[in-house]
């Protein structure tokens, strides 16, 4: 009897996965893909399934089987027409790129096509992004190319105009609310995680190191303060806040609390199906609501979503945020 593997993909992304197989039924698969989106979303498993779907000797109705030769070589990350680059420290290297260059350059000792990924691409060195924009403008034999970053707007614009850029939704808040049920924790919190980006292994770590929760809570005491058109908000920045991101990623979760919290504020305003990301923080996300103007609630989350382009540069975060709360404060008084 033949086993047919049911891939993580397919309940992820069904209908990319139902995309890229009349892609390769239809011989029209492109040379070069741009996967943006976080690795729960189902980018490493539809890059994964694609060189599953290419080079399966035993495909069952259009799936893989995953038991031949070629399939469990691709699971076990050994098929020689299958290779991922990934970043040597911070950055992926010039070097890096030379090596992709000379394996392009090969016959496939198994396919025709050989598949390459560039995991984290938006970590490509100046160089190594110009060296690798001369192998998508004019590959070397057929192959095929795919990138893979959470942040695609960090790429060359000569390399995003010469791929195709598949945006991955993130998980919904079922598929969530399933990955959190299976690690125990509190489906309540599926919205959130999902906002977030994040799989239930991280979401795990964050909720046992109570971090989260203290960032919401502060959260919910600033948005308070701020609707009362109280500065104390600056002092919750400089002691509450302040104390709980010690390091650049703690930064980015706040500030993504505090998009998503705005968020809830408008979608309350205007009677619209809030996602009901903080379920703790319910009433003062809804008092914050009845204080703020939806002028001054509209404003403030164009605001904080600019405050997170900063926080990319080199621009502190403690200032940031009290540049935010002067923002906001003083759109009240007007």
């Amino acid at each position: 009897m033949t086993v047919v593997k049911q891939w993580p993909i397919v309940q992820l992304q069904p209908r990319l996965q139902e995309r890229f197989a009349h892609l390769i039924d239809n011989g029209r698969l492109a040379h070069a893909y741009l996967f943006n989106g976080t690795p729960e979303s189902g980018t490493t498993a539809l890059a994964q399934w694609i060189a599953l779907r290419l080079f399966c000797s035993n495909l069952h109705n259009g799936v893989p089987c995953g038991q031949c030769a070629n399939c469990q070589q691709i699971l076990s990350g050994n098929h020689p027409d299958f290779l991922t680059i990934k970043p040597t420290g911070q950055t992926i290297k010039v070097d890096d790129i030379r090596y992709l260059r000379q394996e392009m350059s090969r016959t496939g000792l198994e396919q025709k096509r050989r598949v390459f990924v560039i995991d984290q691409a938006d970590l490509l060195s100046a160089a190594a992004a110009n060296s690798l924009l001369k192998f998508i403008e004019e590959p070397p034999g057929p192959v095929l190319i795919i990138l893979l970053t959470e942040q695609k707007q960090r790429l060359l614009a000569t390399i995003l105009s010469r791929v195709q850029v598949i945006d991955f939704p993130p998980l919904t808040a079922g598929q969530m609310a399933g990955e959190l049920t299976a690690e125990g924790l509190d489906q309540s919190l599926a919205p959130l995680f999902g906002a977030l980006g994040a799989d239930a292994a991280t979401a795990r770590e964050l909720a046992e190191s109570h971090t989260l929760n203290d960032m919401i809570q502060a959260m919910g005491q600033w948005l308070t303060a701020l609707g009362h058109g109280d500065w104390q908000a600056f002092i919750i920045v400089q002691t509450r806040i302040m104390s709980l991101v010690k390091d650049k990623n703690s930064q980015i979760l706040f500030l993504d609390l505090v998009v998503l919290a705005l968020q809830d504020v408008v979608h309350y305003q205007y009677q619209t199906a809030a996602a009901n990301f903080f379920p703790s923080e319910q009433t003062h996300i809804q008092q914050a609501a009845q204080e703020l103007s939806p002028r001054v609630a509209a404003d403030a989350l164009t605001a904080a979503l600019t405050t997170q382009t900063q926080l990319q540069g080199n621009v502190a975060f403690q200032g940031l945020m009290e540049t935010l709360s002067a923002h906001i404060l003083t759109q009240m008084a007007r």
